[in-house]
């Protein structure tokens, strides 16, 4: 049976981007499913203006991502896709990105592999790095980078550009809505793994993607680190904590988690304003994981 690809773009307050992000995926798939999250009026009427022909579905409100992408699957199978192919309004695949995840897909089938999802070497022209992929070790996560081969085994892929098939979204679940924002992919990539799935990065497939709200440099050396909004750190820290609860939740996963989370903790409140501001959001996050709340921050 031939592959219908349904394309789920998930929009919050978009910008020009996401016309590219939807022409780019147009010629690509069967359907390209617009699902903004709750965005004003005016930035929804322009939306539908730069999306063509795309199918955009509108959300009363902001329901978190984990919400939206689950309404762009539901609606994938009332179109009998075979795929859902999951984008963030400004990820831009580039021509052949689909074609490429579709044919590491197939090897690793006709190989007899339980294959979960694929995702695709993403870049970040603000970095001017090409993303590797990881897999977990004894001794935490570690990275592993494309060179030369089909594809790279790996146990995360980020939301963006990750291409499931139906059938394994009817076995694993499909995302965590009581996340509502950061780590429902990685939740997701957990779980999958967890029920005897395994995940590939498809090195020939590539996709134009930024991580976090804009960059940072790092004081006394030349880095730049993702920056992230400071509400951002209340999901990350609160959802890091939810996940660590959960049994599909390895200890690789949670003993690199807790260096993570350490980095954030004493890298953002001292050098990256507003410092107090980031402070209490992940102190808040931490509390709250503790507690087992999930869903939006409220006011």
């Amino acid at each position: 049976m031939p592959s219908k690809i349904a394309a789920i773009v998930v929009t919050f307050q978009p910008g020009e981007e996401v016309g590219k992000t939807v022409r780019a995926l147009l010629p690509q798939v069967s359907a390209v499913l617009v699902i903004d999250n709750g965005s004003h009026p005016e930035n929804l009427k322009r939306l539908r203006a730069l999306c063509g022909t795309a199918e955009v579905l509108s959300l009363d409100r902001n329901e978190g991502i984990a919400h939206a992408h689950n309404v762009g699957i539901a609606r994938a199978r009332q179109l009998a896709a075979t795929h859902v192919l999951l984008m963030d309004q400004d990820s831009l695949a580039s021509p052949d990105m689909v074609s490429g995840l579709l044919a590491t897909e197939k090897r690793l089938l006709d190989e007899g592999l339980r294959v979960g999802a694929v995702g695709p070497v993403y870049h970040d022209h603000r970095l001017a790095k090409s993303w590797p992929f990881f897999r977990m070790s004894r001794f935490g996560v570690k990275a592993h980078a494309c060179r030369g081969e089909d594809h790279v085994a790996c146990d995360f892929l980020i939301s963006s550009g990750t291409l499931i098939r139906t059938a394994v979204v009817d076995d694993v679940g499909c995302m965590n809505e009581g996340y509502f924002l950061e780590h429902v992919d990685t939740e997701w990539s957990l779980r999958a793994r967890y029920k005897g799935y395994g995940l590939y990065g498809a090195c020939h497939a590539r996709m134009d993607h930024r991580l976090g709200d804009d960059t940072v440099a790092v004081p006394f050396t030349e880095r730049r680190v993702q920056l992230y909004k400071p509400y951002r750190h209340y999901y990350l820290f609160r959802n890091s904590v939810l996940l660590w609860r959960e049994r599909h939740a390895p200890l690789a996963w949670k003993l690199n988690e807790i260096k993570r989370l350490l980095v954030r903790l004493l890298f953002f409140p001292v050098f990256v304003a507003p410092r107090r501001q980031r402070l209490r959001y992940m102190l808040l996050g931490l509390w709250h994981g503790l507690r087992g709340r999930t869903g939006p921050l409220e006011a």
